[in-house]
């Protein structure tokens, strides 16, 4: 099955990255698996993002077919 995941990075984060980027491919690689599914549906059940920890939130997860749109107080995108 082909997913498609939004994420936010804390900016903070960003310069972590730098020191020790193989952190980001356990991270991604972490995602293509079911580990966070179920947390992850529990959590937008309540209306909530997946803290996954290093300054990251799984917002949702869904199938590429599928048309999401996100509005930010500062942007609204079209996925």
């Amino acid at each position: 099955m082909s997913t498609r995941t939004l994420i936010e990075i804390n900016h903070d984060f960003l310069h972590e990255l730098q020191d020790v980027p193989e952190l980001l491919a356990i991270i991604v690689s972490e995602l293509g698996t079911s580990m966070h599914c179920r947390p992850l549906n529990e959590a937008n059940e309540r209306g909530r993002t997946l803290d996954i920890g290093h300054g990251l939130r799984i917002v949702l997860q869904y199938h590429h077919t599928t048309d999401v749109a996100v509005t930010t107080k500062f942007a609204a995108v079209k996925l």
